[in-house]
């Protein structure tokens, strides 16, 4: 399977997503690839291979989903595993779930995460790409 890279389709990707009327506020530009991507009434639907990627973050999932309705992204995987870089910390992990919405990312489930000093478990992990902060619970 061939997959698609956004960074070349970025353009025709964000008219898509345009014309799927998203608005979730995120600060930062978000590169998305999977090898199949579908586009359904109030949501794309991103298949196998999907990564996310931003100056703050990179998600690796099985599956993802933007659902306009609820202006809510959905990465799913088995596991999800993730980077997360701050000011101060490059922390990196693995989870069940990651919601993005309003400019926050919300890690769920069997969460685990590390950076060079530490290794945190927890059940919910949110992480604020405007400030940068990292709240775990």
């Amino acid at each position: 399977m061939q997959k698609i890279f956004l960074v070349g389709l970025v353009i025709s990707i964000f008219g898509i997503l345009n014309a799927a009327e998203m608005s979730i506020d995120i600060s930062e530009k978000i590169d998305i690839s999977s090898d199949n991507i579908e586009i359904k009434e109030g949501k794309i639907e991103f298949k196998n291979n999907v990564i996310f990627q931003s100056k703050s973050f990179e998600i690796f999932g099985e599956v993802a989903e933007y659902n306009r309705n609820l202006e809510l992204i959905k990465i799913q995987g088995s596991p999800v595993k993730f980077k997360i870089s701050t000011e101060d910390n490059n922390f990196n992990g693995f989870s069940n779930l990651v919601f993005i919405q309003d400019n926050e990312i919300e890690i769920s489930g069997s969460v685990l995460i590390e950076d060079k000093n530490s290794r945190i478990r927890g059940k919910i992990i949110k992480f604020n790409m405007g400030s940068g902060e990292l709240q775990i619970n």
